[in-house]
């Protein structure tokens, strides 16, 4: 019986498909299978991944799409319990899925939380930079319970709008209908923040369980092409927060997040871009201090 079940979306990255193969094929805990979908790569990708001989590995493929309605696809395929979604340039520690899974069981969790770090590929070595990811803000004994958002009561939890690091149970995201907006990229905005919202039981692993690789040919680094999914990713996200039940105690991290989140792709937007994007940026900023009833954020806020 495959007990979890890692959904992996592909697109051209021979470079890096077979050390996250491994990764895998080198975990403690082997009752798993391997989902990958790929979304019509043009490189050696696929041919890669079929030279391990494994039968835990399925391979499907889609046609041009996105990494999104990828991961939905993977999700309608899996066989496990439990769910992981996962990026085929990434990579992760051989103990993941058993203590992902030992503490998903332990506490009949909706999802689990471990630490990650990132792999800067220019540089070659690991960066923590991004303190949220370390669970350092996360109180230990919410390690050995597992507890709603709000129970927490850490608004920190708004940073973790990533999939990669995380245990879902299958059951869970299929009753409350969670899936991957289909937009080019940032879909993992509006599904982290609707599975957040609706979770009963988080708990958390401190442990550094994931790498995720930071280069710039990935689809999140190529902002100059893709910048407006940013903003589609945050119509989609605003629709879900804005109905929590407890919204009123997170509205003004949310909005914190949003704007710091426009900020840093501005930067990146490239400079044919900056005029529309701040078009743009302007409305949002708007929406925001009549969210929050105050003026707290301008447009200085997005371009310095």
């Amino acid at each position: 019986m495959n007990l979890v079940s890692v959904v992996i979306p592909v697109f051209n990255v021979e470079k890096y498909v077979r050390e996250c193969v491994i990764s895998f094929l080198n975990q403690s805990f082997k009752e798993f299978e391997l989902i990958f979908v790929d979304d019509a790569s043009s490189d050696k990708t696929v041919e890669i991944i079929k030279t391990f001989d494994d039968e835990r590995i399925r391979i499907f493929s889609i046609e041009k799409s996105s990494a999104a309605n990828a991961r939905n696809f993977g999700l309608s395929k899996a066989k496990g319990k439990w769910v992981v979604f996962f990026d085929g340039d990434d990579f992760c520690n051989n103990k993941f899925l058993e203590k992902m899974y030992a503490k998903a069981e332990k506490f009949d969790c909706d999802m689990v939380i471990c630490a990650s770090a990132e792999y800067i590929e220019k540089k070659q070595k690991i960066s923590r930079h991004r303190s949220a990811h370390t669970l350092k803000s996360i109180d230990d004994k919410y390690q050995n319970s597992a507890n709603s958002l709000h129970e927490i009561n850490n608004n920190s939890l708004l940073e973790f709008v990533e999939p990669w690091n995380k245990i879902y149970k299958k059951e869970f995201l299929l009753q409350n209908d969670i899936k991957f907006p289909s937009i080019l990229c940032a879909e993992d905005t509006p599904f982290s923040y609707k599975a957040l919202l609706c979770a009963k039981k988080i708990s958390f692993i401190k442990d550094e369980l994931v790498f995720i690789r930071r280069r710039k040919s990935s689809l999140s680094f190529s902002t100059h092409k893709n910048w407006i999914n940013y903003f589609y990713a945050y119509n989609e996200a605003d629709k879900i927060v804005f109905k929590y039940k407890y919204f009123d105690d997170i509205k003004e991290a949310y909005c914190d997040r949003k704007i710091n989140t426009f900020s840093y792709f501005y930067k990146k937007a490239g400079i044919l871009n900056k005029i529309p994007y701040l078009m743009k940026a302007f409305k949002v900023i708007n929406d925001v201090n009549k969210t929050i009833n105050k003026n707290k954020y301008s447009f200085l806020d997005i371009i310095f």
